[in-house]
């Protein structure tokens, strides 16, 4: 088994290499799929972006064993089942990861273009709730939520389906 990635900033880059320190596994970027055996197990890790996973469907076509998303809410957004749907992954495990942003002014323009149109929306609201309000804050100031701990249920299940 090896574990295939798609990382923009680092965030699941970072969870790739963490994850690979702890298990032996391989990790290879979706940029490297050429170095991977048709007949390889994967564990893939890519980041949300409007519930869609990103680098998924280049992994595909390969054994797809389990799926772990990055975001930077507290949960899966709209909700786990819904990205399970979104991303046609409901027969395979899925696992949700803190990951991070960078701060938007070290944004691509196209990024910290469409980002501060969204943090206008969410400053709009009328009586926001913390999770919006720490929304904003990450934005724009950045975020690191990538944290060793939270890979704790994607290693059990791997030590149970050993």
């Amino acid at each position: 088994m090896v574990i295939v990635y798609a990382s923009k900033t680092g965030f699941t880059k970072k969870y790739a290499e963490m994850l690979s320190a702890k298990t032996g596994m391989k990790a290879y970027s979706v940029n490297e799929l050429t170095g991977i055996s048709p007949d390889e197990e994967i564990v893939f890790l890519g980041w949300i972006k409007v519930g869609k996973i990103q680098g998924l469907n280049k992994v595909r076509n390969l054994k797809l064993k389990a799926v772990c998303a990055t975001g930077t809410a507290r949960t899966a957004e709209p909700s786990e089942e819904a990205v399970k749907t979104r991303n046609k992954i409901e027969d395979i495990p899925f696992f949700y990861l803190r990951g991070g942003c960078l701060p938007l002014k070290e944004m691509p323009f196209w990024d910290r273009v469409m980002l501060s149109m969204f943090v206008r929306v969410l400053k709009s609201r009328k009586d926001p709730d913390e999770e919006t309000k720490e929304a904003i804050e990450h934005i724009q100031n950045g975020y690191n939520g990538v944290k060793e701990e939270n890979l704790a249920p994607v290693l059990e299940w791997l030590n149970k389906s050993e």
